[in-house]
């Protein structure tokens, strides 16, 4: 796997998607190819409920023994990933047409569903600095912790420097502070670009 494509890592034996966001949640949006349809998409990187596992780890939104030990509770439960793997995939395009203010009704109520039912299954723990909100170490604990980071991007400051990269077949979010990025990757979409428009001067 040597030879893969700069905006691609191998991570534990799982080709992934480099986070390219500046945010988890859009870089969750991000694990899929081409965004500018909504058929299935060109390349999927969430393949199975483990590689989901793997990611969350590779992005840091779950601690990797955590990982280890939701991976091991998944291997003897084969329909209930499949179920959690479809709901996520599910979630994934919901959010995606939130973001990008393309949602209609149902679909941002099927968003605030799974951000409301994570919210709900929080519990106020005792810490070091004094309390924090904990997840049950359970298969809906990704998942979960996704919704509620998602559910601060759309209610926080941060939403309003979401955009969306113009690059032909992509589609991708990234946060955009400054008013100044354009492209998901210029190592992508910047160059691909930057190619095409020399081709056309040439002609």
């Amino acid at each position: 796997m040597s030879g893969l494509p700069s905006h691609l890592e191998l991570v534990q034996g799982v080709v992934l998607p480099r986070p390219v966001g500046m945010d988890p949640v859009l870089d969750f949006v991000n694990t899929r190819s081409d965004w500018t349809t909504r058929g299935p998409a060109r390349t999927e990187w969430l393949t199975s409920y483990e590689a989901f596992l793997i990611w969350t780890s590779y992005v840091g939104l779950l601690r990797p023994a955590t990982v280890f030990r939701l991976i091991e509770q998944a291997g003897g439960k084969p329909t209930e990933t499949a179920r959690r793997l479809n709901a996520t995939l599910e979630f994934r395009v919901d959010l995606y047409d939130v973001l990008t203010g393309e949602a209609t009704d149902g679909s941002f109520e099927a968003v605030a569903r799974v951000i409301e039912r994570a919210s709900g299954r929080r519990r106020l723990v005792p810490t070091d600095e004094g309390a924090g909100w904990e997840l049950p170490e359970d298969l809906a604990q990704p998942l979960d912790h996704l919704a509620l980071l998602a559910g601060e991007l759309l209610t926080g400051p941060s939403r309003a420097h979401v955009r969306v990269c113009p690059g032909e077949s992509c589609g991708w979010l990234f946060l955009d502070p400054r008013g100044r990025r354009r492209w998901c990757s210029m190592a992508t979409c910047g160059n691909r670009a930057k190619v095409r428009a020399h081709a056309a001067r040439a002609r």
